[in-house]
């Protein structure tokens, strides 16, 4: 068998020396496919017509087939990929990319071959109820094998029993993203509202919140991304943290279409990616330290006045004045005051009415902005005036001032001090962004990730709003655009009984808030469509603190995984090709996809919504709530015709059951922000938010991650200890699939080339991985392609992949941040922790 050998994290020996077309094809698992000859029928083109047999073309090997069953791979890898099956005898023995209208979207990969062709017909599927046995400890592997009857009856017996005793919110749900499908994603919500239970709340503890608590005290909403074809006009893009030819790799042809139109790609990372492998300029950077960057960027770009004084005029707060002595936004009959220099006084700009602006997820807008919204064009955004308010003089100034005075000390010796980029390369990157145009931003999980991980998004908004580049083509911020995060926000039905609520509470805090039974007892978990047993942070409290206090613990799989070992009660839930119906989208773009059931159900497994039914019908509730709908009639009236957006309850459902992909109304080519109005206090870009004055952060800063390198914690762990996803898998979804496992039989902690050569470490070392919460071990890699003071545990894999049974989860803390509490709630932060590293 022949095998990809590891060259470090720029790619793979195959990626190496050649062309980027090539490279495409070979990231990913097309090339684990050329290096399996099992999975080359996988890879070859489609017969179009539905025949029962296929000729055999030289070479192909096509097999005999029944039907062809067009489906949807989604297992949070973002792309949502179409997927033609193969169906003989009812069993799946090919797989190919499926049409899209936009052809550009037609892809396939060798975790979505794996998982059609392994995953669902894996010996680790969990094919019955199955409940720990009486007496057993959690995780001890004992369980007998129960009737759906029985389990049903199980849970209502716990869940009556906890309402009883301890009241309604004992019940708790949380839900991830492992399916994309809709009801998948709102399982939780559904629940714990029909039982007026705890819903957990999944975006901070998922560790993808940072991002959005950039946007949404500056722009109102949560994310927003251009089409990805929209960097073919971009003349320079630069990504921060990004590594799109791992963790979007469906979609990194986009980018090597850009650059072979001659964009300019810089990748902004502490470790040598795949991406950045790929790039035009690789910037290796401190972690945690981009927001520290852009500062320094913005002291070069203001200093040199290639600021678009108009933009910021006309579209941000940037001229709005500011008490200097309170900080505050000065206010005036209820409206905004800014200075024009032409009248020289201070005069009154009223707020957007919120019926003119755009409602998230929806970016329609309706009537014009009214004169009293206008701010002057002889409206000053520098400089210091009195104005009287309630008869007193007070001292005011623009807030783009407050701009102007914060990054004053960030001379690019300063801000290279701190990030430990060179100065003259902040210069060099401050000069491409506002000479190289249009010049687009995108930011992603790799600045996320840490404790002040919102602060690099925060920054880049700022230095794209200073510059006139929100809302242009070919510019912008980018992060997460595409449909599946504003379907989630616009669908109904969530609330499936009338008269009943959940109650929410914030998932970055179940553990502690379990383990203290506060602000009330909580003894019931049920969690689905998430692979808690390896994504959570803090293993040992979780074991030794939280599920202590629960009695009842119930994980809704596929695969008997490491969360599902230390549950009471695992539910076997059936596989994307199984399920009879469901409505997918993606954070790429704006297809939304018809997942139609391929093969049958296999053994006892059901879907969440089949299991609400039926525990709605034990608890006798079923005809009074929205469990009664069949499946796709509760999709035609909740996802479709009863979304609040107009850009999907325009969609004509019965055509996207007939076609099974349909492109959302949103326009196309699909740009942020060009109605330059926002949903924010003012209906302006809020460069200066006012919200955040307590906490220092009225406007971009920097400061250090919780767990920085430079604390006196890293006297003792003085390595930053970075989990970034693979190729290979989809978090754990993939890791023991055997088609994975030729191209990647095992996990290892990348090093630099000095940080080990100070331990006498070789790559094949078994290597101790440790800090004061816990430790793991497992074999060094060994590269020049990581920047000294990191190292990166290629994260997905289960505990008993790891020397001992151990895992990296028990390195990980979950350290509150005060000022993302109140935009949001604090976002997980996986890779902002310490670690020191010996061998073992």
């Amino acid at each position: 068998m022949s095998r990809l050998v590891h060259s470090g994290t720029g790619g793979t020996a195959l990626s190496k020396g050649i062309n980027r077309r090539s490279f495409l094809k070979l990231s990913g698992s097309v090339a684990a496919a050329a290096a399996i000859p099992q999975v080359l029928a996988a890879c070859s083109p489609s017969d179009k017509d539905d025949s029962k047999k296929s000729e055999n073309a030289v070479g192909t090997a096509q097999p005999e087939y029944d039907k062809i069953g067009r489906c949807t791979c989604a297992p949070n890898c973002v792309g949502s990929c179409g997927i033609n099956a193969f169906v003989k005898d009812d069993t799946i023995i090919k797989v190919e990319p499926a049409d899209f209208p936009d052809t550009s979207y037609n892809r396939i990969c060798l975790c979505g071959i794996s998982n059609a062709m392994q995953r669902v017909y894996s010996p680790d599927r969990v094919k019955y109820p199955m409940k720990r046995v009486e007496g057993t400890e959690r995780g001890a592997g004992e369980w007998e094998r129960i009737s759906w009857e029985e389990a049903i009856d199980l849970i209502h017996e716990k869940m009556t029993t906890n309402i009883e005793k301890y009241g309604s919110t004992s019940n708790s749900w949380i839900t991830m993203v492992g399916n994309y499908g809709i009801v998948p994603q709102c399982f939780s919500a559904m629940m714990a509202n029909t039982y007026d239970g705890t819903q957990w709340t999944n975006f901070g503890i998922m560790g993808d919140l940072g991002c959005n608590m950039g946007w949404i005290p500056t722009m109102g909403i949560q994310q927003d991304a251009a089409d990805w074809k929209d960097m073919l006009g971009s003349k320079s893009i630069i990504m921060f943290g990004c590594n799109y030819a791992e963790t979007n790799k469906q979609e990194m042809h986009f980018v090597f279409d850009a650059q072979e139109a001659g964009a300019k790609v810089i990748v902004v990372d502490p470790r040598c990616s795949r991406t950045a492998a790929k790039a035009d300029w690789w910037i290796p950077i401190r972690p945690g330290t981009d927001a520290a960057l852009m500062l320094g960027m913005m002291k070069w770009i203001i200093d040199n006045d290639k600021i678009d004084k108009d933009y910021i005029r006309s579209t941000t707060n940037g001229a709005f004045l500011v008490d200097k002595s309170t900080k505050k936004l000065v206010m005036s009959n209820g409206k905004y005051l800014v200075w024009d220099e032409k009248q020289n006084k201070a005069v009154e700009v009223a707020a957007l009415d919120d019926s003119l602006k755009p409602i998230y997820p929806s970016v329609t807008v309706s009537g014009d902005v009214p004169k009293e919204c206008e701010v002057p064009e002889t409206a000053a955004i520098t400089g210091t005036y009195t104005v009287k308010v309630d008869g007193a003089d007070v001292e005011v100034s623009p807030a783009f001032q407050s701009i102007v005075d914060s990054v004053q000390d960030y001379t690019p010796e300063y801000a290279s001090s701190i990030c430990e980029v060179p100065a003259d390369d902040i210069v060099k990157l401050a000069k491409i962004y506002v000479e190289e145009t249009p010049s687009k931003i995108q930011i992603s999980q790799g600045t996320n990730r840490y404790w002040n991980g919102h602060l690099p998004t925060r920054a880049a908004i700022q230095m794209a709003a200073i510059t006139g580049n929100v809302g242009k083509q070919y510019a912008n911020v980018n992060w997460a655009g595409g449909g599946l995060m504003r379907i989630l926000f616009s669908v109904t039905g969530t609330s499936p009984y009338e008269g009943h609520k959940a109650t929410p509470q914030p998932g970055t805090q179940w553990m502690s808030l379990v383990a203290k039974q506060e602000p009330y007892p909580v003894k019931l978990i049920w969690f689905n469509n998430y692979g808690w047993g390896t994504q959570s942070p803090e293993g040992n409290k979780l074991l030794h603190e939280t599920l202590p206090q629960l009695d009842f613990v119930i994980t809704s799989e596929q695969i008997m995984n490491s969360g599902a070992e230390l549950s009471d009660l695992v539910l076997p839930i059936s596989s994307y090709y199984e399920e009879p119906f469901e409505v997918i989208t993606s954070w790429s773009n704006f297809y939304v996809q018809a997942r139609k059931q391929v093969i049958s159900q296999m053994y006892e497994s059901k879907t969440d919504f089949q299991v609400g039914q039926m525990l709605a019908e034990k608890f006798g509730i079923l005809d009074k709530t929205d469990w009664k709908y069949d499946i796709e009639e509760w999709h035609r009236k909740f996802t479709i015709e009863g979304n609040i957006a107009p850009e999907f309850n325009t969609i004509d459902f019965d055509e996207l059951k007939e076609k099974q992909v349909v492109r959302a109304n949103f326009p196309d080519p699909y740009i942020p922000f060009t109605s330059k109005r926002f949903m924010t206090p003012s209906g302006k870009l809020e460069i200066y938010t006012e919200s955040l004055i307590e906490f220092g952060e009225e406007v971009a800063v920097h400061y250090e991650p919780i767990e920085s390198n430079r604390t006196e914690k890293a006297v003792t762990y003085p390595l930053t200890f970075m989990n970034a996803r693979t190729v290979f898998t989809t978090h754990g979804q993939h890791v023991n699939l055997p088609w994975i496992r030729e191209v990647v039989s095992e996990p290892w902690i990348e090093i630099s080339t000095k940080d080990a050569g100070d331990r006498g470490i070789e790559s094949g070392d078994v290597v101790r991985i440790f800090n004061d919460r816990g430790e793991y071990k497992v074999k060094a890699l060994v590269t020049e392609e990581i920047k000294p003071g990191c190292v990166n545990q290629r994260q997905g894999w289960w505990p008993k992949d790891f020397v001992d049974s151990t895992h990296y989860r028990d390195l990980l803390q979950m350290d509150l941040n005060p000022a993302q509490d109140a935009i949001f709630e604090t976002n997980f932060a996986p890779y902002d922790n310490l670690v020191q590293i010996e061998k073992a």
